[in-house]
């Protein structure tokens, strides 16, 4: 149940996604880390954290896209994949308005907010994200997915 944005037949998104997800948590721990030691560089680094996050999950969304569009699914799968989609969509938008409220004012409490926000946001479209893996068998080679995970060629729907 593979999409077209395959590297020697291993999903690219799944790879890429750990990059902005350690960034935006990584972000979260800087807060967290300047709540208590307020050194100017944890907010700033912070900041520096959002940025490479928003960039990486821009880049994985190319990949996780293109599998949304190709990987074959049941309408159930297809459903899960769309919510995946959309909070992750908010998750980028919401650190993305962190990024630039926080840009002159690293300490801005809007700025902790959003961060706060989009990390929760990011936590449920990653289980999301795994249960269409472990769940569904989306990105997993055809040959391992479980039986009743397969699809027959040809099918939009999963066996039952």
């Amino acid at each position: 149940m593979q999409g077209k944005a395959t590297l020697f037949g291993h999903p690219i998104h799944p790879i890429l996604v750990s990059f902005p997800i350690g960034f935006f948590v990584g972000a979260l721990i800087s807060d967290i880390i300047s709540a208590f030691n307020h050194a100017p560089v944890w907010p700033a680094l912070s900041v520096v954290l959002i940025g490479f996050g928003v960039i990486g999950a821009l880049l994985a969304a190319i990949f996780g896209f293109t599998d949304y569009l190709t990987a074959p699914m049941s309408d159930e799968a297809k459903k899960t994949a769309t919510t995946h989609l959309i909070l992750n969509l908010i998750v980028v938008v919401l650190f993305i308005i962190a990024f630039f409220v926080r840009y002159d004012r690293p300490q801005s409490v809007l700025g902790y907010v959003l961060t706060v926000a989009g990390v929760i946001v990011l936590g449920i479209a990653g289980f999301l994200g795994g249960h269409l893996s472990y769940h569904y068998g989306v990105g997993v080679a055809d040959a391992k997915a479980p039986p009743e995970r397969r699809l027959p060629s040809g099918t939009a729907t999963a066996r039952r």
